[in-house]
C-alpha cells in the first residue's frame, strides 16, 4: 500500500510514463497498486496463526537435570490474558489504559487537549485524502470514514465524474445509521460481488455480499446486498451468523461457504476446514460438503471465478503458514478435481488460460526448466493440470538476491510485475495476445528520483484503462489515469 499524504501541495510526475493523466494532488488519497482482483496472489487464502516458540535444552543440559528438576513449569503470570473477555483480562486492558492515557493526557488530565491531538486528527479526517476506490459495472465503489461519519459509509460515483476535482458521491450503506438502527457496533469489513462472467450479463453489477463485524472481531456476519436498491435482500437471501466465515459467489443463486458447522468442521486455528455448496433459499444446515481439509489444518477453502472468459474453480489447503495445496477441477472430467502440482510454499493464480506460479523456493521442474527462487512463470492452464511441462514462459527472474517479486496487477490484455531491485522500484510489462494464448515482453519501467510507483487494472477484466500511484521522500502521493497501450511508448 502506499501511504496518503494530506498536506499534499504539489504534484508528482509519474515518470517515465507518458499517460493520458489525471492528478489528484490535494484532494484525493492513493488507490494502491494492488488494488484490483488480479493483485497476485490476490484469490489465495493465507493464515497467519500465532504459534508460541519453544527453546529446547541441550543434550547436556538436559542429562545434568536431577529428576527432581524435571518438572512442569509454573504458566506464565500473564496467562490468564487468554481469556479475552474473561473478568481479569478485562481489569487489566481498563488499568493499563489508564496507565496510558495518563501519561500522555497532560496537565488536563485529557488526550484531546494536547495540541498533538488536534494534528492527528486532522490528518486523520483531511477531505483532501485520495478516496481508495474499485469499479464495479458503472461505479467506483469506496469506503469513507471521517468526524462524521465514524463508523464509516459505503458510497460510489461514476469513474467521469470521479474524475472532477469535486465528485458528487452517492451513500450505498450507511455503517453508523446501520449500527445505530440495529444496536450493533458494526466494523465495514468489505463486499464481495456476484460476476455473471461472459454473456448477456457480462457487465451486470447487483448483488454482493458484505461482510460486518461487531465490535471489529474475526466474527463477521456476511448478509447479501441489492446495490441497485441500496438495501439488503429480504427474500431468500445469502446470510451467514456471526463467525470466522468465508463467502464465495458460484452464481446468482448458489455459493460456496465455510462456517462451523459443528464438530469436525473447524480447524485448530478456528478456521472453517469444510466447503459446501450453498443453495438459494436451502437452510444453511443443508448446504451440501464438496471439499474438506485435514483436522489438522489451518484453513481450508474453494474459490469460483471468471478471468478473462476462462471459468476456474480451485480448492485450498493451508497446511501451515507457510504451505498450502491446491487442488483445481480436472480439465478432461468435469466434476473431479486434480491437484496443482506445484511445491506447497508457492503462490498461485491464472491469467486467461494460463496459471502464474510465483516461486518461493528453486523450482527444478525437469532437466529443461529451472526456476530460482523468487521467479514468476506462466504456462497454459489446462496443459499444466495434465501435467505437462513444457510452455513455460519467465515473467520475472531476480538477478541476484537483492532483487524481490514485489506482486503483480493486471488489465485486460496486460500483465505488471512489480519488484524492488537494489532498493529501486521496476515495473516489468507483458502483453497478452488471446489469438495466440502468448506473452510477449513489451518494457521496463524504472522508477526515478527516489520515488516509488505501481500500476493496477481500473477493471481488470474489460479494459486496460490503469490507475497509477506515484509518491516519493520529497513528492506528495499522486494518482494519475493512463491505459496500458500507454506503457508501451
Amino acid at each position: 500500500l502506499f501511504l496518503t499524504s494530506p498536506r499534499a501541495d504539489t504534484i508528482a510526475r509519474v515518470t517515465p510514463l507518458r499517460a493520458l493523466r489525471l492528478v489528484f494532488a490535494t484532494h484525493r488519497a492513493s488507490v494502491s497498486a494492488g488494488a484490483s482482483r488480479a493483485s497476485f496472489p490476490s484469490r489465495r487464502v493465507r493464515i497467519f496463526p500465532g504459534v508460541p516458540g519453544r527453546r529446547a535444552l541441550s543434550p547436556i543440559a538436559a542429562s545434568a537435570m536431577s529428576a527432581s528438576d524435571a518438572k512442569t513449569p509454573d504458566p506464565p503470570e500473564d496467562v490468564f490474558l487468554e481469556d479475552l473477555r474473561g473478568e481479569r483480562s478485562m481489569e487489566w486492558v481498563k488499568a493499563e489504559n489508564e496507565r496510558a492515557l495518563a501519561a500522555i493526557a497532560g496537565p488536563t488530565g485529557k488526550p484531546e487537549d494536547d495540541p498533538m491531538f488536534a494534528k492527528l486528527r486532522a490528518i486523520y479526517d483531511d477531505k483532501k485524502k485520495i478516496p481508495n476506490v474499485r469499479l464495479r459495472g458503472d461505479f467506483v465503489y469506496n469506503f469513507w470514514q471521517d468526524e462524521h461519519h465514524v463508523k464509516g459509509i459505503w458510497r460510489r460515483t461514476t469513474m467521469e465524474d470521479f474524475k472532477t476535482p469535486e465528485p458528487t458521491w452517492e451513500t450505498v450503506l450507511d455503517v453508523d445509521a446501520l449500527a445505530a438502527r440495529e444496536k450493533k457496533s458494526w466494523v465495514w469489513k468489505g463486499p464481495s460481488f456476484l460476476d455473471y462472467g461472459p454473456g448477456d450479463d457480462d457487465n451486470r453489477v447487483d448483488r454482493c455480499v458484505v461482510k460486518l463485524s461487531d465490535g471489529g472481531t474475526d466474527a463477521c456476519t456476511v448478509r447479501e446486498f441489492d446495490v441497485v436498491e441500496k438495501a439488503f435482500v429480504e427474500t431468500d437471501a445469502f446470510v451467514l451468523p456471526p463467525g470466522k466465515n468465508s463467502f464465495c459467489w458460484v452464481d446468482r443463486d448458489t455459493a460456496w461457504v465455510g462456517h462451523d458447522f459443528g464438530s469436525g468442521t473447524m480447524s485448530p486455528s478456528g478456521y472453517p476446514l469444510t466447503v459446501r455448496e450453498w443453495k438459494r433459499g436451502q437452510p444453511l444446515e443443508d448446504a451440501v460438503e464438496i471439499w474438506r481439509g485435514e483436522p489438522g489444518d489451518v484453513v481450508a477453502a474453494g474459490s469460483a471465478y471468471w478471468d478473462k472468459g476462462h471459468r476456474y474453480k480451485v480448492w485450498y489447503r493451508a497446511q501451515t503458514f507457510y504451505d498450502t495445496e491446491h487442488f483445481a477441477s480436472d480439465p478432461d472430467a468435469p466434476g473431479e478435481m486434480v491437484k496443482i502440482d506445484i511445491p506447497s510454499d508457492f503462490s498461485f493464480n491464472t491469467f486467461a488460460d494460463h496459471v502464474v506460479i510465483h516461486c518461493k523456493s528453486e523450482w527444478v521442474v525437469n532437466e529443461k526448466h529451472t526456476f530460482k527462487a523468487g521467479s514468476v512463470v506462466a504456462h497454459p492452464a489446462d496443459a499444466f493440470l495434465r501435467g505437462e511441462r513444457a510452455a513455460f514462459t519467465v515473467l520475472y527472474s531476480p538477478a541476484d538476491e537483492r532483487c524481490a517479486y514485489a506482486g503483480s496487477a493486471e488489465t485486460k490484455d496486460y500483465v505488471m510485475v512489480h519488484t524492488l531491485e537494489h532498493m529501486v522500484t521496476r515495473v516489468y510489462v507483458w502483453r497478452f495476445d488471446r489469438e495466440s494464448s502468448s506473452f510477449s515482453f513489451v518494457k521496463t519501467h524504472v522508477a526515478e528520483n527516489c520515488q516509488s510507483f505501481g500500476a493496477s487494472g481500473v477493471d481488470s477484466e474489460r479494459s486496460n484503462e490503469l490507475f497509477v500511484t506515484t509518491d516519493g521522500f520529497l513528492d506528495p502521493v499522486a494518482l494519475s489515469t493512463a491505459t496500458a497501450p500507454d506503457l508501451e511508448d
